[in-house]
Formats: C-alpha cells, structure tokens, sequence
C-alpha cells in the first residue's frame, strides 16, 4: 500500500480522495489549512505520493500555485497528483477552455493562476498529473467515472473523482499531462 499525503484533506474533493484512500488500505496523512505552502515540502518528504487540492483565495493565484507546486515538486514524492480545472483542458489541440474569446474575464486570473502552477510541474522532472472535473463537481454518485473532455454540462461527484483519484495512485496510467473526468 501507498503512503499518501492529501493536501487540503479538509476541503471537499481533499477529504473524500482521503477517505477513498484509507478505505483501500493506504496510509494517508491529511493537511487541512495548516501548515502553510511553505512547509509542504517538509510534511509531503517520505511519501509515496503528495495529492494537493489546496486553494487560498486570499493570494495571487499565480503566486500560490507557482509555490505549491514548487514545493510538492521539493517534496521528493514519488508521485504528484493535482486536482485541476476543467478550464484548463483543451477543446482542440493547444486551445483550452479558458482560452475562449467567450471566456469570462473576471474568471481568468485564478485560471492562469493555476495554469502557472501546472507551468512548474511541466518543467520538472516530477512524476505529476493534473486530474480535472470535466464540467461542475454535483449530482449522485454512480460508483464509476470516465474520462472526460471539458464539458460545462457534465457532472462529477466528489466521490466518483475520488475513486479516479485512487485509481490512478494505484494504477498509473497517465504521466505529467492533464486529465478530464467525468461521472458515468
């Protein structure tokens, strides 16, 4: 079994990967809001794999995915997972979703932000993958997903991205790219 550590476990996506984990035998050790991005390089050191699902709302977007990134790639795990945003996957080659003129503007700098952070993880030599809701987190949970592309009108319960979350530890299939999921 994996030693994993979940990054913003007390978030909604961060807690049911965490819980998904634990229930498959995995020893995980969840970070809520303390410690800071900062020390996430120390607190992830030692494990096989580092999840982050963290956001802070109160910085530059750019800034704090730039450093959480940095630092899970400092971390030394094995394995890097992020939990994205649909608007970062592509609707045709090189384009993404937040690349539409469309687009709302106001939307856009915690978008980049993001993106800035895969940016780091890219540039690494990590073992990363960035898994994406291909629409909005909601509905009922069906026990199962899919791959997805980025479609606003699919929906992705916490659980069933929890259960790709896992499935991906324990099966990697996908390496230093980003990923859709949706719910079946």
């Amino acid at each position: 079994m994996a030693k994993i550590v979940v990054f913003g476990a007390s978030g909604r996506a961060g807690t049911q990967i965490a819980a998904a984990a634990e229930s498959r035998g995995h020893e995980v050790t969840g970070v809520g809001r303390d410690p800071g991005v900062r020390e996430a390089a120390t607190v992830a050191a030692g494990h096989d794999v580092a999840v982050s699902s963290v956001v802070d709302l109160s910085r530059d977007p750019a800034e704090f995915y730039t450093e959480a990134a940095n630092a899970l790639v400092a971390s030394g795990a094995g394995r890097i997972v992020v939990v994205g945003l649909y608007t970062l996957l592509e609707t045709e080659p090189g384009v993404r979703v937040v690349d539409s003129p469309d687009f709302p503007a106001e939307h856009k700098p915690f978008c980049l932000g993001h993106a800035a952070g895969v940016e780091v993880l890219a540039r690494s030599g990590a073992d990363w993958l960035v898994m994406s809701p291909a629409g909005m987190f909601g509905g009922t949970s069906k026990g199962a997903y899919r791959l997805g592309g980025p479609d606003p009108t699919d929906e992705l319960t916490y659980e069933d991205f929890a259960l790709a979350v896992v499935d991906e530890i324990e099966r990697p299939a996908h390496h230093r790219t980003q990923i859709g999921i949706a719910s079946v």
